[in-house]
Formats: C-alpha cells, structure tokens, sequence
C-alpha cells in the first residue's frame, strides 16, 4: 500500500502497533495519507519504518533506510551481521517453522541486507544463526541453535527485568552490549561461545563496531 507522509507531529497513539511501536500510550506520532482512498492513519516512526522495511507500505516521496535492531561491522567498518529481536510465538505455532519463514521472508524480501550473518533472537529462549553465502541461504535451516541464558543470564541478573518480562527493546541492548564485551574480549574456552568462534563470526567482528537500532541499505 502506498502511503504519503503529513510531516505533521503531534501526541496520540500508534494505530498499528507493529512489534516495534513506541506509542501505545499517548506519544509523538504522526499522520499518513493511504492510496488509494485517502485514509489518515496515525502512526509512530518506529512502526512507519517497520512497514516499509517489510514492504507492507511504500512511502510517497521518500525512502526509507531499514532499520534493524542490532548490527555489527567489522573494524573496516563492513557490514557482517544483523540481528532481528522477535517475541516467542504462541505454543501452537511450530517454533522451528516459524523461525526458517521469519529468515526466508526477511533476507528474500530485502527486509535486511544481506549480510555473511543474521542472527534472529527469539525472547526469551534461543538465538539462530545463519551463515550467508548467497541469497538462496534464505531457504536454509539454522547454522547454529544457542540458549540465550546461557550468553545473557549475567546481564539481565543486573536489571530490574527477567528473561519473561523483558521488551524486545530491552533484549537489543542487552544483545548490543553482550557483543560489544564478547569482540573485545580474547576467545575463551568457554563452550557457551564456540558457535560464535566456529562460525567465523568474531574474527569478522573482532575490534568492530556495534550500533543498536541501525538504519542501513538494503
């Protein structure tokens, strides 16, 4: 659908509540035109970059990075892996199927870059990750399958928050930062972290940068 943006600001609640909506209570948001019809909707930034990001709007007069939840480049400053922050399913949903078609239907669509690594976090249980050779990866199951306690119980111990109760905002600082100490510290023996040193993914990242809520090309 396309959609023309107001420019107008102003305090209200999202109307479409993406997973990554700000404004479920009264906040900044804005007003969008939909065609055809002429609709006003009115919606939050978060959720306007969400919609164009999995091509559910096309935007008027604009484009509009994809902003993924965690990225991290290599120190010549290479895009190598991005992280996508989902809650659990519910317990009908088959969790191996869902997560292979939140993957496919990310890297096919262009949703994220395409990238030597995709990591999809599902809170608060598992992280997935992918090795990219070429676009066809999209179709292929999960390189390596991790408990997310084991990599992230010591930081969330020093929250207010516990695995159940945290935001997918919450997970992508604590992923962030779990990164950030992971690239800068020295390989251990600790088997928690083999899938990262085996993969190849902190040679690539080591010494690099990690931004949270980054908006990159497609």
């Amino acid at each position: 659908m396309k959609v023309e943006p107001s420019g107008v600001i102003f305090n209200g609640v999202c109307e479409v509540q993406t997973d990554k909506c700000v404004a479920r209570e009264t906040a900044p948001i804005t007003a969008v035109w939909t065609f055809p019809g002429r609709l006003q909707v009115n919606v939050c930034g978060a959720c306007i970059e969400e919609q164009a990001r999995t091509g559910e709007w096309k935007i008027q007069g604009a484009r509009v990075l994809p902003r993924v939840d965690v990225a991290a480049y290599s120190p010549d400053k290479k895009l190598k892996l991005v992280v996508e922050v989902k809650k659990k399913p519910g317990k009908k949903t088959s969790l191996k199927s869902w997560v292979k078609t939140i993957h496919h239907n990310l890297i096919a669509q262009g949703g994220v870059p395409q990238t030597p690594y995709f990591l999809l976090a599902v809170v608060p249980d598992k992280f997935y990750l992918w090795k990219h050779e070429t676009l066809a990866a999209s179709n292929k199951p999960p390189d390596y399958e991790v408990n997310v306690s084991d990599l992230l119980k010591k930081y969330v111990e020093k929250t207010s928050f516990t695995f159940e109760t945290a935001s997918e905002y919450q997970f992508e600082r604590l992923i962030s930062q779990w990164l950030e100490d992971t690239i800068r510290a020295k390989k251990s023996d600790d088997e928690a972290l083999r899938w990262i040193y085996e993969s190849g993914l902190y040679d690539d990242i080591k010494g690099g940068l990690v931004m949270t809520q980054a908006a990159v090309a497609a």
